[in-house]
């Protein structure tokens, strides 16, 4: 089975390096491409081409969500598998072999474990655990409600059947699960197919992170789900409440898994912070759900 591992980039000169020289010493006898979608305006598309001439290098005008820039690479490849992972995220040695094995199953799509990448300091774990406690490692292999594209891969024809990713706007790759999830579509988690991922390490950034991204996917989720007003004043209402639920579930998975126990304990008023702050966007959501002055791209 052909495949192509896309990367969506944007000002990733720091990291991008880790990200391909990992994807490229892949053991493995299959062939696959790497593409990179890059709207960089840091060097990081000079880099690329100057070190890594074996990457397919698409090169953005102007500054890209995600989702855009992954229908960029959609758009031009013919691969009928489709593999995405970000450029601040590091491929275990036997990636694409876990890819190409678990898609003999006929599932639509197929994510993998997200790992915290060391050395990490406080903020980093705290920030892990806020974006990706739900995708790490220590789950056996099953049915998963949601995937993230720092790890998961998808069928060409689940495109084909269920659109593009969302443009204009953060949380895309869970607007685009929801669809597949409401075609009747199988997501399918595999520990096997291993990424390692660089979280935010500065406090400042991470708080900020995650207002940004709490309100811009849950106007993303407004809009995919049709809340009605009565319905966002309900979570308005609600909003004590949800960062309360939201940390109770972080608990639960790292409970059950271990592995990151003693990390998550020592960072618990950090997680608490970040979800303070994602919850707060949230609620600037549901009170203003229509993007405005304040839409910002990354």
């Amino acid at each position: 089975m052909r495949l192509s591992i896309v990367v969506a980039s944007y000002n990733s000169r720091a990291t991008i390096e880790a990200c391909l020289e990992s994807l490229l010493r892949q053991k493995t006898g299959s062939p696959f491409e790497v593409v990179v979608a890059d709207s960089s305006n840091d060097g990081t598309a000079d880099l690329i081409a100057e070190r890594f001439p074996a990457v397919r290098l698409l090169r953005l005008a102007g500054r890209k969500f995600p989702g855009t820039a992954r229908n960029a690479a959609i758009a031009a490849g013919t691969a009928p598998l489709i593999a995405f992972t970000d450029a601040d995220c590091i491929a275990r040695e036997d990636y694409v072999e876990a890819l190409l094995e678990a898609h003999r199953d006929p599932a639509a799509a197929i994510g993998g474990a997200i790992a915290n990448y060391e050395p990490a300091n406080a903020v980093s774990w705290a920030s892990y655990f806020c974006e990706f406690s739900e995708w790490m490692p220590g789950a056996p292999f099953g049915k998963a409600g949601n995937l993230a594209t720092a790890n998961a891969s998808y069928k060409r024809w689940a495109f084909e059947k269920c659109g593009a990713f969302l443009e204009g706007t953060y949380g895309s790759d869970t607007d685009f699960n929801w669809r597949l999830i409401r075609d009747g579509q199988a997501l399918l988690w595999s520990p096997s197919i291993f990424v390692s991922h660089r979280s935010i390490g500065r406090l400042g950034t991470f708080l900020r992170h995650e207002f940004s991204h709490g309100r811009d996917c849950c106007r993303m989720r407004i809009r995919s789900q049709r809340f009605s007003r009565l319905r966002r004043w309900f979570y308005a209402a609600c909003f004590p409440l949800i960062p309360v639920k939201l940390f109770a579930q972080i608990a639960a998975r790292v409970i059950r898994r271990r592995l990151y126990l003693w990390k998550f304990l020592s960072v618990v008023p950090l997680v608490a912070a970040g979800l303070g702050c994602w919850c707060s966007g949230e609620l600037v959501a549901f009170l203003k759900p229509e993007y405005g002055a304040d839409r910002r791209q990354a």
